[in-house]
């Protein structure tokens, strides 16, 4: 047998809203956190030398724990998961791509594994093609496990994933085969060698193609801005890099314009952070975060913003990041409401049918309608893709 090398793998676990399904026992996602479980626990007797990462990706991607072996960690991070939306397969794959970059920079020799556990109600896009070919050529290898009732499997993405990147694929269609199944995605991968593509004495800092997997930075969460907007809170949200709550350039408050960054969760203002990207940036509007040096992409409108102020323009411009687009909220028909497998973009709360509901004619969000009447009023827009609202 070849040499048996150290790993660092990533566990992406889907917590959007279809894993609360219960055609398993409770329910698709604590059967799902089981088999995550014994992943962790059968991968620990096999090498204690080994690390794993903890992401979750609903509508966000949200890293539960860095890379660590310390097992009674990871596992009890499990209890910090959110459900959202529905899940976003190119996000949580891109930010898993982004953390094993880092650590192959770090050190050589080691096998770089990613293992996602779903039951493939996700969305993506043609991006995600990009991202496994990155991961096939960085050596990283996907294991992919679907979980589902029989009429839930057809030819998936998740198996392409597997065989692109020679990770391997798994269907399970009863609570313990999918038990089983974290510990047989634990073993060990056996190959003759694995490819340094990073070391610390390498002077490039992006790989081909790495800059298809920078992110966009997170807007703030309705919770968020009620607490800045707040009066009697003291504690204002302050950009990281201009350590003001008002944008130099824009004068825009940081409820308005500010954004976080995905990995460190550090604040900034877009306009600070396109001035950053412009004394830094690696390729058109991408550029490295300024505090965790995680990968991240502006909007369009916020280069051109920096290319041609205007003293009215620019904060319209920040908020909807549309470069001038325009949508409609068409109502949605009511004996359809049920079957929504997502949550209110604005409130981020499941539709129960006490509400009429919208849905956005550009990106497809969906709108209780206090919450749509609420967000036309504060920012006259789409709050997912930015568009702005019209009511031609």
């Amino acid at each position: 047998m070849h040499d048996i090398k150290i790993e660092d793998a990533i566990v992406i676990l889907d917590t959007s809203r279809s894993m609360l399904r219960k055609d398993f026992k409770p329910n698709r996602l604590i059967v799902a956190i089981d088999a995550v479980k014994n992943f962790i626990q059968t991968k620990f007797t096999i090498d204690l030398k080994d690390r794993i990462a903890l992401l979750t990706f609903g509508e966000e991607t949200k890293i539960l724990t860095r890379f660590t072996n310390d097992e009674n960690k990871l596992i009890s991070s499990l209890e910090k998961l959110e459900i959202s939306g529905k899940g976003n397969l190119n996000e949580a794959i891109a930010f898993s791509l982004q953390l094993l970059v880092e650590e192959m920079r770090k050190i050589g020799g080691k096998i770089f594994r990613i293992f996602i556990i779903t039951d493939n109600k996700i969305v993506y896009d043609d991006r995600l093609t990009k991202m496994i070919n990155i991961a096939q050529g960085l050596g990283i290898f996907i294991d992919t496990c679907q979980l589902g009732k029989s009429e839930d499997y057809n030819r998936t993405i998740l198996k392409q994933i597997a065989k692109t990147t020679k990770g391997e694929f798994g269907f399970f269609n009863n609570s313990k085969a999918i038990l089983n199944s974290g510990k047989s995605f634990a073993s060990k991968k056996d190959i003759k060698s694995s490819t340094d593509y990073f070391n610390p004495n390498k002077t490039t800092d992006i790989a081909p193609l790495v800059n298809e997997i920078a992110l966009p930075l997170r807007r703030p969460s309705l919770l968020d801005i009620r607490l800045m907007m707040d009066l009697t809170n003291k504690s204002t949200e302050k950009c990281q890099i201009c350590h003001s709550t008002k944008a130099p350039l824009t004068k825009a408050d940081f409820y308005s314009e500010g954004r976080y960054c995905p990995s460190c969760d550090r604040p900034m203002h877009l306009s600070c952070a396109a001035m950053w990207a412009k004394k830094s940036e690696y390729k058109e509007n991408v550029f490295r975060c300024p505090f965790c040096y995680f990968l991240l992409v502006l909007p369009e409108s916020i280069s051109k913003l920096l290319d041609e102020p205007t003293e009215e323009a620019p904060k319209i411009k920040i908020i909807d990041g549309s470069n001038g687009k325009t949508t409609k909220m068409v109502l949605y028909p009511e004996q359809d409401i049920a079957n929504i497998n997502a949550s209110c973009s604005y409130c981020h709360s499941i539709f129960l049918g006490d509400y009429k509901v919208y849905q956005c004619e550009n990106c497809g969000a969906y709108y209780h309608e206090p919450c749509l009447i609420k967000m036309n009023e504060e920012i006259h827009a789409c709050r997912n893709c930015g568009s702005r609202i019209s009511t031609q």
